[in-house]
């Protein structure tokens, strides 16, 4: 949640509900923050906070119980018109990259889990993630988002000038393979790949890391996550990135 108070982490959480209602296809009710979709599609992964203190200072409801209720009808409405979409459409998204319809699902379902989970600690509740969630945000949003066009999304990112590639496996999770070179990322097939580690991961873990919930030190010690290979020592380097905010 970095700086952010309880009552900015649900409003963060109700734009992005609130943004998909409006910029999914068959969606004709204009956004209620003017600009939103422009300036979304304009936006690189590291300009980021620019795009959420935006959106903030639009949002000025910072009741967390009203908020609750946005969220919530927001999520209705999306699942209401879920069965009429192509989940395999690809559709602008932020930095213009191209992500499936599933993808956007996938992703509030990220955000409702991180930030779940940011609120939680704050207010000293208890919150579990579970693992076939997790593994559903990385699949369908983080895979599905590499395997395609990626725009300018990426951008500014401090990809290695080296090929690195990772194999991703899990209990939940179909093998991947993950590389990072120059300004590209992507994702190649599994076995046939020459990879420099093995990555076996809970998803949980796994999600918690790359959006900076948690350490890679600490997953390591506590098995959550553990890693093998030819180059073990470059996965630090091709975590730092995919980081994401």
């Amino acid at each position: 949640m970095g700086t952010w108070s309880v009552a900015q982490t649900a409003a963060h959480v109700a734009v992005v509900a609130s943004s998909y209602t409006s910029l999914l296809p068959a969606m004709t009710k204009p956004h209620p923050i003017p600009g939103v979709d422009t300036r979304m599609r304009q936006t690189a992964l590291d300009e980021l906070g620019g795009l959420n203190e935006y959106t903030l200072q639009h949002l000025t409801e910072r009741d967390p119980m009203v908020l609750a209720v946005r969220v919530g009808s927001a999520v209705e409405q999306l699942l209401a018109i879920s069965d009429d979409l192509d989940p395999l459409r690809r559709v602008g998204w932020l930095g213009d990259a191209q992500l499936p319809i599933a993808g956007w699902y996938a992703h509030l379902l990220n955000e409702l889990l991180l930030h779940g989970r940011d609120i939680a600690g704050a207010v000293g509740a208890p919150w579990a993630i579970p693992q076939r969630d997790a593994a559903m945000a990385f699949e369908m949003f983080l895979v599905t988002l590499l395997s395609g066009d990626t725009g300018r999304l990426l951008e500014h990112e401090p990809m290695s000038r080296s090929r690195i590639a990772i194999r991703f496996r899990s209990r939940y999770t179909t093998p991947v393979t993950l590389v990072a070179q120059d300004s590209r990322m992507g994702v190649e097939p599994p076995d046939r790949t020459a990879v420099d580690a093995t990555l076996f991961f809970e998803p949980a873990a796994l999600m918690l890391i790359l959006f900076n919930r948690l350490g890679k030190v600490r997953s390591a010690l506590t098995g959550r996550v553990v890693v093998w290979g030819r180059r073990p020592w470059l996965l630090p380097a091709f975590l730092r990135a995919v980081r994401f905010p």
